[in-house]
């Protein structure tokens, strides 16, 4: 229901009330005026009027009625309006997020065309960084979408963590080489086996590795650490680099980017599908100025079927 709408049935309901009360006394008429006069205030949009109107009686309850209905639009209204501001920030942040990579695979594109530059193998690794950054931000935005629309089926099927894990550091290699890391992977070598669409599987692995890394400015050690734990495994993803705020759980609200920016959806899409899996994410300062970001799976047993 919108407010609109709303203030209209307030509006009708208090000129119902007083076809009740038209006959009544002189006091009863009063108190009448008194609400209408609200309901009108409402109806222009004053939805900071309040009907003050003391007693126990029939007309006190329904002035206390239309206040609480003006409070309930008035938090609508600035719930929508902080949605939309967020969302034109968001629309900001993705522009600038794709007008970045596309500005500099342009610039080295055309440096390589016009045989410019001694290192075209250095440009060519830009290039290839900045095109999977374009199709991280592509399928997080795809993402995003689907879940808003209610359109997104996820199809749970037999996966090894262990492997999809290997996987999703190999495709990251590159940028840790790149940057001097020194990489500590701990995954078992036997299977680990969890229920899950490979898909969002994939794309939870991929976000919190590449956030990991983001989040990771001047980082030496980069570790990935797969345990079981009672019923559930653990993926660990974890760097020595900056720290995280102190709320970091916020990072997963869509919209909230950490120190070093971004567009605040890869976080936020990861753990809406983790949860679909049964699935949790948290993030967090660890000891030594370590930054940890742990996936948490139900372990599943196909061993019978």
């Amino acid at each position: 229901m919108t407010w609109s709408v709303a203030i209209a049935i307030a509006t009708a309901a208090a000129v119902a009330f007083g076809a009740g009360l038209a006959l009544g006394t002189a006091r009863q008429r009063s108190r009448l005026r008194r609400i209408t006069e609200g309901a009108r205030q409402f109806a222009r949009g004053n939805l900071a009027h309040r009907i003050i109107l003391p007693g126990d009686d029939e007309a006190a309850e329904a002035a206390e009625t239309l206040n609480t209905l003006a409070d309930a639009i008035q938090h609508e209204r600035e719930t929508a309006t902080a949605r939309d501001a967020a969302q034109r920030q968001l629309l900001a942040d993705i522009s600038h997020d794709l007008r970045t990579p596309i500005t500099s695979i342009a610039g080295y594109t055309d440096a390589l065309q016009r045989g410019l530059g001694d290192e075209p193998e250095r440009y060519l690794a830009v290039i290839a960084a900045k095109t999977e950054a374009l199709a991280q931000l592509t399928d997080d935005l795809f993402y995003a979408a689907r879940i808003d629309a209610d359109d997104l089926e996820l199809t749970p099927a037999p996966i090894d963590l262990a492997e999809a894990a290997r996987r999703s550091v190999l495709g990251f290699e590159p940028q840790l080489a790149g940057a001097d890391v020194r990489v500590d992977v701990r995954i078992p070598d036997g299977r680990c086996m969890v229920e899950a669409d490979q898909s969002a599987l994939s794309r939870i692995l991929s976000n919190l590795v590449a956030n990991s890394i983001h989040h990771g400015a001047g980082m030496t050690t980069f570790a990935v650490v797969l345990e079981r734990r009672g019923p559930d495994y653990l993926l660990s993803v974890s760097n020595d680099g900056a720290r995280l705020p102190e709320d970091a759980e916020r990072l997963f609200q869509r919209g909230v980017t950490g120190p070093a920016g971004g567009t605040g959806l890869g976080l936020a899409i990861a753990l809406e599908l983790a949860e679909r899996m049964d699935g949790s994410i948290t993030a967090g300062n660890g000891a030594a100025g370590v930054v940890t970001f742990t996936l948490s799976m139900p372990a599943a047993d196909f061993s019978k079927t």
